[in-house]
């Protein structure tokens, strides 16, 4: 088996020698990450059925999630200054969503 990787390895090598410093300084941050990433093992497993369902849709998103990339780097600092309001928040817009019904908006 891993004759038969080995020229896909091969191809990786010059990509993942220029990655090597960067895996080196976020090792620690990822040790610590660990613990929390085993306990969400399960979780994972559990919903990897749907994870595979979504792929295609995901994939006929992936040209526009390119060129919106931009964008969201830009305004990924706002997004950041508000994320603790948007935690406080949360919990009431969840109850407004469980309260208020849905209605289908009439194609015009």
């Amino acid at each position: 088996m891993t004759t038969d990787i080995a020229p896909g390895l091969a191809d990786m090598a010059p990509g993942l020698a220029d990655m090597a410093p960067a895996l080196v300084d976020i090792a620690p941050g990822l040790a610590d990450m660990a613990p929390g990433l085993a306990d969400m093992a399960p979780a994972l497993v559990d919903i990897a059925p749907g994870l595979a369902d979504m792929a295609p849709g995901l994939a006929d998103m992936a040209p526009a999630l390119v060129d919106i990339a931009p964008a969201l780097v830009d305004i990924a600092p706002a997004l950041v200054d508000i994320a603790p309001g948007l935690a406080d928040i949360a919990p009431a817009l969840v109850d407004t969503v469980n309260v208020v019904p849905f209605y289908k908006i009439p194609d015009s």
